[in-house]
């Protein structure tokens, strides 16, 4: 029989040197993970078999009566999803103790864009040229904006996807659906002045040549734009968001945007129009005769 405890370290093992998932990220599945074995202990259950879907229901409910918000309670249940899935694929356990369990409704929460302002000036006025990646990492804030790909497309992006005579680049996305997306004047330029000292098959890659890893890219670009922006939320996506979201707000038709996105279906999409949307209503608020 497999212990919890044992199960447990394993699979922070696995995320740290598998997944390369950060410190940070490890310790948090780590606590969620405890707290939840702590909770299985004090009904009896210390085995691995031994976990139903009612004892994670019942937990969830001890959650919520101690105050605890739903997307608090809705990141620990995909830990511990991720944990099962993990267990499962190990032949660790049989059974899936999260199938028949709902996880509590949140509020939506509309993804803010950073103003365009604030990128223009990490853009120009930051001294990228003192650090040993800044070329690269400009480039690679610079990719993300000013096309709105996804994190995942721009770590498979290689050299022979793009098309310096067409001012193109093509990206294999979402259900491998390839796409071709527009390069911007600037990104044109930068890209190819890049690409001419790099030996790597990939557009961005390790010293080992390797392509970026996702949690490198997050850092990355948390790094920068935490000195130009106050938003709370800074990643990868945020960048997709705000190239959307100033595209829209300059114009741009949204069937044209959803197209440049890859999204499936224009619903998708239109969750930009509610945050421009939102954005308006605020401001609207300060109206003098309101």
């Amino acid at each position: 029989m497999v212990g919890w405890n044992d199960s447990v370290t394993e699979f922070i093992v696995y995320l740290s040197k598998n997944r390369r998932m950060s410190e940070h990220t490890c310790v948090a599945y780590e606590r969620d993970l405890q707290q939840f074995g702590d909770y299985l202990s004090s009904v009896g259950i210390n085995q691995l078999d031994g976990v139903k879907s009612n004892h994670i229901r019942w937990w969830m409910s001890e959650l919520m009566e101690q105050g605890i918000k739903p997307r608090t309670v809705n990141r620990k249940l995909s830990g511990l999803r991720t944990f099962f899935k993990y267990l499962r694929q190990h032949d660790m356990l049989l059974h899936d103790p999260m199938s028949r369990v709902v996880p509590p409704k949140t509020a939506k929460y509309l993804v803010k864009d950073i103003p365009r302002v604030d990128l223009e000036k990490m853009f120009a006025r930051f001294p990228w040229e003192e650090f040993d990646t800044g070329e690269r990492d400009r480039l690679l804030l610079l990719m993300l904006y000013t096309t709105g790909m996804r994190l995942s497309e721009l770590i498979g992006l290689k050299n022979t996807d793009i098309d310096f005579s067409r001012n193109q680049l093509r990206v294999l996305g979402k259900r491998n659906k390839i796409r071709d997306i527009p390069l911007h004047p600037e990104l044109a330029d930068t890209l190819m002045a890049f690409t001419k000292t790099q030996s790597s098959k990939w557009v961005f890659s390790r010293s080992s040549g390797e392509p970026l890893y996702p949690v490198l890219v997050y850092r990355v670009v948390n790094k920068y734009l935490k000195l130009f922006s106050s938003a709370s939320k800074l990643s990868p996506h945020v960048l997709r968001h705000s190239f959307a979201t100033h595209m829209l707000n300059n114009g741009a038709n949204l069937m044209a945007i959803k197209d440049l996105l890859g999204h499936s279906s224009l619903s998708a999409t239109q969750v930009y129009t509610k945050s421009s949307f939102e954005k308006l209503k605020q401001i609207h608020g300060l109206h003098p005769r309101k």
